[in-house]
């Protein structure tokens, strides 16, 4: 039984942020295990790009083809300019997988501007433009497709201390998919169209150290783990792709975002999990 209809030989399945990390790994995988058409975008500088490219094409099933373009997802203009690239390369491939997976990371405040655009840019508007664009492309064939954007567990339990301005943009990842999945099976022509939310653990990517050299530590999962998770579940049909790790559990994961939303139910602080006066609860309920 195949993963998904969308997931087919001489498809073409386009992914942001594709030159590292989880992207790179995709790319891979729909190339060499299923015989996939694959564009690539990515923002880094053209030889790592065609260094990506060239080490998917190597693994790639024979007739695959593999093509990457620079681009700035945040921007609308160079997310439609890819758009228009991917078309002239592929003219006959039906575009049935979109991986919106581009992602950054750094420290902000949420009293302090600094930080923020950056992230918004590629984060937020970046799924929202590559979704937007792509989206008419997907409608024309009718065929079975996915759309798949690449959220946090940050956007749903959204920590406090570092990280405001990424917890900010992947809950906006988390909705603006939730929405989107609502918008396609109301209307009888795009039922076909199935949006994905996936929500990595600890993966051992460029946001996490990869990039410096560091080796993998033991909690996290390999970005080929991930994937082939992501994988079984879209076949499994979920739609929430929550990715465990070697350090925590899914269970776990899920007990924390009970709590988060009892918060709410239950008229207690904001982020309870880490106020003084609530941590010990807290231990007691995931102790339970």
């Amino acid at each position: 039984m195949s993963v998904h209809p969308a997931i087919a030989a001489n498809h073409l399945a386009v992914i942001t942020g594709g030159a590292s990390g989880i992207g790179l790994a995709a790319a891979t995988a729909y190339a060499s295990k299923f015989g996939m058409n694959v564009a690539i975008g990515d923002i880094v500088p053209d030889a790592e790009l065609q260094r990506a490219v060239a080490a998917v094409q190597s693994e790639a099933k024979q007739g695959s083809k593999v093509f990457g373009h620079n681009v700035d997802v945040g921007d609308r203009k160079s997310v439609e300019a890819f758009s228009k690239e991917v078309q002239t390369a592929f003219p006959s491939s039906p575009l049935t997988v979109l991986m919106s997976n581009a992602g950054v990371g750094g420290p902000t405040k949420a009293s302090d501007w600094a930080g923020w655009e950056r992230i918004l840019h590629v984060n937020m508007y970046g799924v929202i433009n590559s979704v937007q664009t792509f989206l008419p492309q997907i409608k024309t064939h009718k065929q079975p497709s996915l759309i798949i954007n690449t959220g946090s567990k940050q956007g749903i339990t959204t920590p406090p201390g570092t990280g405001p301005a990424y917890n900010a943009s992947k809950a906006v990842v988390k909705v603006f998919t939730e929405q989107l999945a609502a918008e396609m099976r109301g209307d009888a022509t795009t039922k076909v169209i199935e949006p994905k939310l996936l929500i990595p653990g600890w993966v051992f990517t460029g946001l996490t150290g990869a990039k410096d050299g560091k080796a993998k530590p033991d909690g996290a999962w390999s970005a080929e783990q991930t994937v082939d998770y992501m994988f079984d579940q879209i076949k499994k049909g979920s739609f929430y792709i929550l990715c465990p790790d070697n350090e925590t559990p899914k269970e776990t994961d899920l007990k924390r975002m009970e709590w988060n939303v009892n918060d709410v139910l239950q008229d207690r602080p904001p982020l309870s999990r880490w106020h003084p006066d609530h941590s010990d609860a807290f231990n007691d309920f995931m102790k339970k």
